[in-house]
């Protein structure tokens, strides 16, 4: 059995980047495990857009298909902060 993702493979369910704010750095954060993805940024807009910068060579790089129909889903987390506060 091969377990070998081909470059060519048609994904066809998006990259899942979880996003939290750091409010101690004031800083936007991405972390996607399946492309091995993990950035920072000042806005959220600026946060998404280097995700989309850096990841096709990333993937390429670990030999993970990614094309212009690639698609990723930018999930919102809780910090660990606001987390803390909700469970008060």
């Amino acid at each position: 059995m091969n377990n070998v993702i081909h470059a060519a493979f048609n994904r066809s369910v998006p990259y899942v980047a979880e996003v939290i704010f750091d409010a101690e750095c004031g800083m936007w954060v991405a972390t996607c495990e399946e492309l091995s993805v993990t950035t920072e940024a000042p806005s959220y807009e600026a946060l998404t857009a280097r995700v989309w910068e850096i990841a096709p060579e990333i993937a390429e790089m670990n030999g993970l298909a990614f094309d212009a129909n690639t698609r990723i889903q930018f999930r919102h987390v809780e910090d660990a902060s606001s987390h803390h506060r909700a469970a008060m």
